[in-house]
């Protein structure tokens, strides 16, 4: 396909420019061309656009929860087709090193995230190897597809602390991730405690259809979840915070044998008293972004798929992105998901 279309650039901190440049071309033939047609607004873009993301380099295509429609397809390419809905992998890895070899490219020593350290899915065409893109369902509606990629978040971190059937598992944090973590655990069978303090969170919480909702600026989160769990405490402790008190708190809350799992990056430093690890043998492990979940989620996407529906609250078109982002950083309560169209 010959001709010219639209990227968004993030030139510096919160300053965007819409570019016009030639369609990119398939160069090798296990190559596919795709149409963009929704990117989804995450925390991790907001930091970039705030100027405050260590692996942004300024001017950078922002955006890596993206999909699209194929156009055209390379010569060596078979099981996708034009007019394939699909959603991208939007990680590189040089898989040859230690984490590559052993299963986990998400941590590649060399690893690189579109929209970060390369350009990422605000754009109106990419070319993509095509074993980095994944089908899914027609019938889903594009702005719903974006929330495909932040499904994977949720599928590792649940496959991260191995949550089994029967779990009681505490989500701390209702936001985009929080939730789809919480609702990937309910869905597979475990009990689901989570918090915020956000109305509109708390709201979208109970909506799910989590076990308890806790608003933490007004309960005892951590006396409650030992009532629930008979003093035992939980199984698992999710952390979408950050918040460094919740750390300890985690390690004296958690069961013998329970699994901790910190999800937003803090790097200020936090004190622990490591021997409650030792002492219950916890499990305290990090998780970051995806290894292998793509197809599982596209799989399980009808176990899933009304409580996306429910997330997706806020829709502009690409030539809107600045609101867009701008909404998405607010801290607006009636906001849980932003997404641009690139549908013209």
């Amino acid at each position: 396909m010959q001709g010219k279309m639209k990227k968004v650039m993030l030139t510096g901190a919160k300053q965007f420019e819409i570019q016009e440049v030639d369609i990119p071309q398939i160069q090798a033939s296990d190559e596919v061309l795709v149409k963009v047609k929704a990117v989804g607004i995450c925390g991790s873009d907001l930091e970039a656009w705030r100027g405050h993301h260590p692996h942004v380099t300024f001017p950078v295509v922002p955006g890596h929860e993206f999909v699209g429609e194929v156009v055209e397809v390379g010569a060596a390419v078979t099981g996708i087709k034009a007019g394939d809905r699909v959603v991208k992998e939007p990680i590189e890895y040089c898989g040859h090193c230690y984490a590559c070899t052993h299963g986990r490219p998400n941590v590649c020593k060399d690893l690189k995230v579109y929209g970060f350290a390369l350009d990422g899915g605000h754009l109106e065409y990419f070319v993509s190897k095509a074993d980095k893109v994944f089908k899914f369902p027609a019938a889903i509606d594009w702005k719903y597809a974006a929330m495909l990629e932040p499904y994977t978040i949720a599928a590792q971190v649940n496959e991260r602390t191995g949550i089994l059937t029967g779990d009681v598992v505490l989500v701390h944090g209702l936001g985009p991730a929080g939730i789809a973590i919480a609702d990937w655990a309910k869905v597979n069978g475990a009990t689901v405690i989570a918090t915020d303090m956000v109305p509109k969170r708390l709201e979208m919480g109970a909506l799910f259809g989590l076990d308890y909702v806790f608003d933490a600026s007004k309960i005892d989160v951590k006396k409650k979840a030992l009532e629930i769990t008979g003093g035992e405490g939980p199984n698992v402790i999710v952390d979408t915070t950050g918040v460094p008190a919740l750390t300890q708190e985690a390690l004296e809350l958690v069961s013998p044998a329970g699994r901790i799992a910190a999800i937003a990056f803090n790097f200020n430093p936090t004190p622990l008293v490591t021997g409650l690890i030792n002492a219950k043998e916890i499990s305290y492990v990090g998780s970051r972004l995806q290894t292998y979940q793509f197809q599982k989620v596209i799989d399980n996407l009808d176990k899933y798929i009304e409580n996306i529906k429910k997330m997706v609250t806020h829709v502009f078109p690409y030539t809107e992105i600045n609101k867009a982002f701008e909404l998405a950083a607010s801290r607006d309560p009636e906001v849980c998901k932003v997404v641009v169209t690139y549908d013209e």
